[in-house]
């Protein structure tokens, strides 16, 4: 998949994240916590990051905090120094995962 490296001004990422549950900005950075009630949960959404991550070859900064069961997950395009459509992309993305049944 081609990176969409088109830059968003403040207003249009402020517009994007109306539409991404959990997301918010920071200056250039768009970030989100996710929750998780249990390991199981933790490992299925790593494997669903890691894949967004090789998929749409788009590296976020991201932190495990296993006494909060939490995932930190922080996206910019470097490259721009701005909020690009990859990084709405890949919001998204992040936000279609399911835990298993």
């Amino acid at each position: 998949m081609t990176e969409d490296k088109n830059t968003l001004n403040s207003e249009e990422v402020d517009a994007e994240l109306q539409t991404l549950e959990g997301w918010s900005r920071d200056g250039i950075v768009i970030s989100r916590d996710f929750i998780f009630g249990n390991f199981n949960a933790i490992t299925s959404f790593l494997n669903h990051l890691t894949a967004t991550i090789t998929e749409q070859n788009h590296h976020p900064d991201f932190s495990l905090d296993t006494g909060k069961r939490t995932i930190a997950v922080a996206v910019t395009t470097h490259s721009e120094g701005a909020v690009t459509q990859s990084d709405i992309r890949f919001a998204r993305t992040l936000n279609q995962w399911q835990p298993a049944s």
